[in-house]
Formats: C-alpha cells, structure tokens, sequence
C-alpha cells in the first residue's frame, strides 16, 4: 500500500510539474504555460530587411501554426517568436525573452505577457499587444495596432535562428550568431 501511495504521490507531482498549456479547452481565464521563458536563447549581431513589406496578404487573420518565427522584413531588428499551443515566447537578439499567451480574436492576434527573463533573472511582466495577421506559405505578417504608422513585418518560420540568408544576415563588421534551444541560457555571456 506504502508502495502504491507513493507511486500517486510521484505521478501528481509530475503532473503539477509539467503543467498544462489548455489547448483546446475553451476556458481563457488561466490559459497556462506550455513554454519555460528560457526555452530559447538567442544572441546575434544580425539585422533583418528593414525595407518595407510590398507583398503581404490583406491582413484577415486565420491560423497561426506552431513554430519558431524570425523576423526578416520590415524591421532593422533581430527578434523572434515561438509559438507551442497557447504560450509565445518573443525572443531578442540579446538573450532577453517576453513569454505569455495568445489568442486570435477576429483578425487579430492578441498576446498578453505574463514575465520576463534574461540571463540572470525572470520578472513578471504584464501587457496586451494586439496585432492585425495573415498567415502565408511560411511567413506569418504582422501589424501591431498600437501606432498607426507601425510597418508591416514578415515573420518567416525557421528551424534555428542563426541560419543566415538574403533578408536576415549580418550587416556590421563584427558578425556573431549563438542560438539555445531546450536548454537555458541563464549564465551566457553575450556574444559580440
């Protein structure tokens, strides 16, 4: 019985651990968090295409599928996005990474922050960004309707992020590029 007591003890606490990302479960109020705010680490002194986005589709909404999302046009900025089930992680160039959850509301995507973290600490961190979306072929773009004279951005989805090409390379003389995944990055020292 000893035996068998502590089995359920160790499968709850395994089962609190791992937490739930509520996929599909319909209820919003605690939306839960598949992604730990250190899933991604990035450091890069790459630039994206800061050229304005001519190509994107009318901005309507729609899926949004899970994936690792690198912005390349739009922005001078290095900036990333994860997206698994509920949780977005937004990921800066400097290991400095935003997580929280997200929901489509009509044409709109809608991410509400809940902490951040750096390489030395996490921090709550609450905020509602709303952002106009169309997915297409493998570029999710972006419209934040914060200010009216926010660009467009193309988000291409990647498989790792210092994976350079024609709209996301290095642009200054001291080029450099560390990527972490599955594994923190509490204690990297920057890369450039």
């Amino acid at each position: 019985m000893k035996a068998m007591t502590l089995h359920l003890v160790l499968l709850s606490l395994l089962a609190v651990g791992c937490g739930s990302s509520n996929e599909d479960d319909g209820d919003d109020s605690s939306p839960g968090t598949a992604l730990a705010c250190d899933a991604v680490g990035w450091c890069t002194s790459w630039e994206s295409d800061k050229r304005p986005v001519t190509d994107a589709p009318a901005l309507k909404g729609g899926a949004i599928p899970d994936g690792l999302y690198r912005l390349e046009r739009g922005s001078e900025d290095a900036r990333a996005m994860l997206i698994k089930g509920k949780s977005v992680l937004k990921v800066s160039s400097l290991y400095f990474n935003i997580l929280g959850t997200w929901k489509v509301e009509g044409s709109h995507m809608v991410v509400t922050t809940t902490s951040t973290c750096n390489q030395t600490d996490e921090e709550p961190f609450k905020e509602t960004f709303r952002y106009a979306f169309a997915f297409k072929g493998d570029t999710l773009y972006l419209h934040e309707d914060e200010f009216e004279d926010m660009p467009i951005e193309a988000w291409r989805k990647v498989d790792q992020l210092c994976e350079e090409n024609a709209s996301f390379n290095c642009k200054v003389s001291n080029c450099a590029c560390t990527y972490v995944s599955n594994s923190s990055f509490k204690d990297k020292e920057m890369c450039f």
